[in-house]
């Protein structure tokens, strides 16, 4: 083998190893179809007030992912218990762990509602990234039902690098 050939050759596989390493995680405006599990190990109650219609509570929890998403987070936010027992929630969420393997931290903003019977619905959007996981965007839509610690159920979404 020449000695141009050689170079080529070696060019060639210095590029080429960085692409077959990135594609391990995401690759840049690829969707990733996420899904997975999720279960909140422990909620603390901060404070709760009450008015004519609703209860305000200043809650703060913390969630055990699986799938896609592997980690834990943290979350705080406000839930109003409406009259009827449906609810509203609003929060940030911290998530560390790796998503399809890349670790990192995202952080999420989260709205969601239950009914009466606690049936949970809940949209996460990401808002910020760091490590492995800087510029991902995206979002992962929860459902589930309310149990003794908090929401417990699935998510389904998409993730891409932007």
């Amino acid at each position: 083998m020449s000695a141009n050939r050689l170079f080529i050759l070696l060019v060639a596989v210095a590029l080429l190893v960085p692409v077959a390493i990135r594609g391990i995680g995401l690759a840049a405006s690829t969707p990733l179809e996420a899904s997975g599990t999720f279960i909140t190990t422990s909620t603390t109650i901060h404070s709760a007030t009450e008015d004519k219609f609703n209860e305000v509570i200043d809650l703060s929890s913390t969630v055990t992912y699986t799938g896609t998403l592997e980690g834990t987070s943290t979350m705080q936010g406000t839930l109003t218990v409406h009259r009827d027992d449906s609810a509203n929630f609003k929060g940030v969420e911290t998530f560390t762990g790796s998503v399809n393997g890349m670790p990192g931290t995202l952080t999420f903003n989260l709205q969601g509602s239950s009914d009466l019977y606690q049936a949970i619905e809940i949209n996460n959007v990401i808002t910020s990234d760091t490590g492995e996981l800087s510029n991902l965007q995206g979002q992962i839509s929860k459902t589930g039902i309310i149990k003794d610690n908090g929401p417990v159920g699935t998510y389904i979404g998409q993730i891409s690098q932007q």
